[in-house]
């Protein structure tokens, strides 16, 4: 008997009412999910699907209310770097989501590693996730093995494959609120931007590690500048020092987000990135926005980066620049204008600049 049909008969889908997802991590991280999360929900779509997750996840599970159901805060784990634990948070937490009696758990944290043995004191019916060859696993089917160099959302459809559940493709999705339509109006309105003649340049990154230098930012933005392109530079207050030096680098018209009017929530940025010719960004939360919302993006990677875990899997409209050959400049520059030609044949608010 094949891994699948195992799979199929072992878990009974109709017993399952009530599910946990469990990723505590950051945008671009959750957005990867997305994929198995929506054949998820195809599979159950009376079922209640909870999400936990940072404290900021609410918000995230709130964006995708057409996915989630109910949101529980992750107090932290011991060997997770993202929140600093406290031991009494965490008993407490245990506590309650056995309380929740769940039918089925997904541990979509990662390798699992240090999660799935975590998410199997949740006491939930069914328990699935990721691991590593060679890991402990209550069940060799509903745990199937990944490694960090898998793509981000092809390894967590393996979950999903696992329970026999059809996949609904691999796009990520980035839902848009009514609210922030208003709101983008007006910053639009405000930076006099018009749609398709900027072009959006994300220099920060979370990590400062995949960061690409403010010197080469500005070197392409000139390059951009001398065919007519306004340049958008976009980020969070606590890079608006690098924001700063990409933009004493540049000679041509640049307006500066975080100087011009300060913080911008992700979906008046999703939405100024998606009126943009082009986004051209380092390997960070915003690559991923571009790639559900389907904006010509160049996204440049870092030795510390992993191409085949984030990279776009549409490499057509989405460039991607290894680290060996991001100090090519000219590589980069070529790259931007190809897609930016591209993009004109195809856009009536971009054919007028060539």
């Amino acid at each position: 008997m094949d891994e699948q049909n195992e799979s199929v008969n072992f878990f009974d889908r109709s017993t399952i009412h009530s599910i946990a997802i469990m990723r505590a991590l950051y945008l671009g991280d959750m957005l990867c999910i997305i994929p198995a999360v929506r054949a998820l929900r195809c599979a159950f779509p009376n079922a209640i699907i909870t999400l936990v997750g940072l404290p900021w996840e609410k918000y995230f599970a709130e964006r995708f209310q057409h996915y989630f159901d109910a949101f529980i805060e992750f107090p932290g784990w011991p060997g997770l770097p993202e929140q600093e634990i406290v031991p009494e948070r965490i008993v407490t937490f245990l506590k309650e989501m056995q309380q929740q009696h769940f039918d089925l758990v997904l541990q979509m944290q990662g390798n699992g590693s240090l999660t799935n043995s975590m998410c199997m004191l949740f006491n939930a019916r069914y328990t699935a996730g990721l691991r590593l060859a060679g890991d402990y696993t209550p069940h060799e089917t509903l745990f199937p093995t990944s490694d960090d160099t898998e793509h981000e959302i092809l390894r967590f459809l393996k979950i999903t494959d696992a329970l026999g559940i059809p996949r609904q493709g691999t796009a990520l999705e980035f839902p848009i609120l009514s609210k922030e339509y208003t709101n983008f109006a007006a910053i639009s309105e405000q930076l006099h931007l018009q749609p398709g003649k900027y072009i959006c340049m994300h220099p920060g990154a979370r990590n400062p590690l995949r960061r690409w230098s403010p010197e080469n930012f500005a070197a392409i933005a000139n390059s951009i500048g001398e065919q007519g392109y306004e340049i958008v530079l976009t980020g969070s207050r606590d890079e608006a020092a690098i924001l700063d030096d990409v933009a004493s680098r540049i000679i041509y018209p640049v307006v500066n987000i975080v100087d011009k009017i300060g913080h911008v929530d992700i979906g008046e940025l999703a939405l100024i990135m998606k009126n943009c010719a082009l986004l051209i960004s380092n390997d960070t939360g915003v690559s991923h926005v571009a790639a559900a919302l389907q904006i010509p993006s160049i996204i440049i990677f870092s030795v510390y980066s992993k191409v085949e875990r984030w990279a776009p899997l549409d490499t057509s409209r989405h460039r991607i620049i290894p680290a060996d050959q991001a100090q090519d400049i000219s590589h980069v520059i070529r790259n931007v204008t190809e897609l930016l030609s591209r993009s004109a044949a195809t856009s009536p608010e971009l054919s007028n600049l060539f």
